[in-house]
């Protein structure tokens, strides 16, 4: 496909209210780890609302669903700089919603964003 024509698709679809089965938290957030996959390495910075990023990673703590969100954090706190987000007992990490999110989705380097006591441990757990 040509780019015209997968943005053709992509326009043709964006009105349908179909969607897979399972929580809406779990697929949102299909997009915006992958959607953050292409972005950072290309260098381009988009800041997503909280109101959509905190609910996926309120979901990501609380279950393993398309990744194993919860177990990333199993035996840690986490807590958002920037929002609402706090889950777990533990060894402390914080940071924005964004970074915490994709640090439990498994993407190690985002946990240079991180501090606290239990950020070495989230990173060895996303390396394996």
């Amino acid at each position: 496909m040509t780019p015209a024509e997968t943005l053709m698709r992509f326009r043709a679809v964006m009105g349908s209210s179909t969607s897979p089965l399972g929580p809406s938290e779990a697929w949102l957030g299909e997009v915006v780890v992958h959607s953050e996959d292409i972005r950072r390495p290309l260098g381009i910075v988009r800041e997503a609302p909280l109101d959509v990023l905190g609910p996926i990673a309120t979901f990501f703590a609380r279950r393993n669903f398309t990744v194993n969100s919860r177990s990333m954090i199993e035996g840690l706190r986490v807590e958002a700089s920037d929002g609402p987000v706090v889950a777990g007992d533990g060894p402390l990490v914080t940071g924005t919603t964004l970074a915490l999110m994709m640090a439990m989705a498994g993407r190690g380097a985002y946990c240079d964003e991180l501090t606290g006591p239990g950020v070495e441990t989230l990173r060895a757990r996303c390396a394996s």
